[in-house]
């Protein structure tokens, strides 16, 4: 039986703004104080958690080939 696999959606890497603003705003409001750099930081983390995931899935999948 073959195994089922498939690669990374391709709406994947547009999450990063999306998820840069949700991290941003909910460590601005509820955690670590809320400074600007601390909010800055969190919301570069979480916009470039999707670009990396996505690499990771396609390296990952081209790599099982």
């Amino acid at each position: 039986m073959p195994e089922f696999r498939f690669g990374p959606p391709a709406w994947l890497p547009w999450l990063g703004p999306l998820l840069a603003a949700g991290v941003g705003a909910a460590v601005g409001e509820y955690g670590l104080g809320g400074g600007f750099w601390t909010v800055l930081i969190a919301a570069l983390v979480g916009g470039f958690l999707p670009i990396l995931g996505n690499a990771l899935w396609k390296w990952r999948y081209q790599r099982k080939d």
